[in-house]
């Protein structure tokens, strides 16, 4: 499925939510993709408006506004011990997301 999205480039990384469900997320130099990357579940860095969670420290969602308004919210239920794997994919998204956006214009 990630190798079949154009423009989304090499994977990075592979996250698998715990539990039953297991949807995986795929993370990409050029974007993120999560379950069968249908419509709705993947965007490209560039496209990235806005990253946040509602729920703080026990959140299980990152939503994603793109520029074209739509709203993605990506599953990442996972946990540390005290730490939200989500905080951490937060970090990540808005470090990505600032890069992406800094140097498509360079």
């Amino acid at each position: 499925m990630w190798h079949e999205r154009e423009g989304f480039g090499f994977l990075i990384g592979i996250y698998s939510n715990p539990g039953p469900n297991n949807t995986k997320i795929f993370i990409l130099d050029n974007g993120i993709l999560w379950g069968d990357g249908e419509e709705g579940k993947s965007f490209l860095y560039s496209e990235v408006k806005l990253v946040s969670i509602l729920e703080g420290k026990e959140s299980v969602q990152i939503i994603i506004l793109t520029d074209g308004g739509k709203e993605l919210r990506i599953p990442i239920s996972g946990r540390d011990g005290k730490y939200s794997d989500c905080m951490v994919m937060l970090r990540f998204m808005d470090r990505v997301v600032a890069d992406a956006k800094k140097y498509l214009y360079e």
